[in-house]
């Protein structure tokens, strides 16, 4: 796709034949932006499957993986791996977000994120969603944040790459607070009370009562 050139994405969940897919991506999301993730391409280039490959065969709303579509080309993703310890599992993690460099200043990442969140919220028992985010990376944490993930925590150095350190930024967001898509609020402003309605994208206009 050219740059600057918008064209419809698609949003889904991978299917058991699109491991594949997410393989290519995932290892190209380490290569091109290394300083972002906390695996490094060469540990997983080099294993036979990625552990969310075998995921994504299985199929299953335990652990899975959405992605962005541009006419069948797989341009972003971002995984759900719910935790399995028994007083735990009303938790899960968000996962290795990731959009290709051409797609990005489309909302694409926000989108991916948060038909993952609805997805995540409507299976049953699920009230909390946590990610980590490399501190650096404010574009990252201002898309979260948007979403409506909250800070909980840093911890500096917790990765090091040579001599450079990386400090994690923990994030957390509850069922019970998302904003979620069709939610509605009321504003009061000199023109009078009108409501607005969230979309994929932000709050739409004001639509006076």
């Amino acid at each position: 796709m050219p740059d600057g050139l918008k064209t419809e994405i698609v949003i889904r969940r991978l299917q058991p034949h699109e491991a594949p897919l997410y393989r290519s991506i995932r290892l190209a999301c380490l290569k091109n932006a290394p300083d972002n993730f906390g695996s490094t391409y060469e540990e997983e280039v080099n294993t036979s499957k990625l552990k969310f490959e075998s995921h994504i065969e299985h199929g299953t709303d335990e652990r899975f993986m959405f992605g962005a579509f541009d006419h069948g080309e797989l341009i972003g993703i971002v995984g759900f791996d719910r935790v399995e310890r028994q007083r735990a599992r009303h938790r899960a993690e968000v996962v290795q977000v990731y959009v290709d460099a051409k797609y990005r200043g489309q909302n694409i990442g926000e989108k991916l994120l948060r038909g993952l969140v609805e997805r995540a919220f409507s299976l049953e028992g699920i009230e909390q969603l946590q990610l980590s985010v490399i501190a650096g990376n404010q574009a990252a944490i201002k898309m979260y944040e948007k979403v409506g993930f909250k800070a909980f925590g840093l911890q500096p150095r917790y990765f090091k790459a040579g001599d450079r350190y990386m400090d994690e930024q923990f994030m957390q967001l509850f069922k019970s607070e998302y904003q979620g898509l069709g939610v509605e609020r009321e504003e009061r402003g000199k023109w009078g009370v009108g409501r607005r309605i969230w979309k994929a994208g932000g709050w739409e206009a004001v639509r006076f009562l």
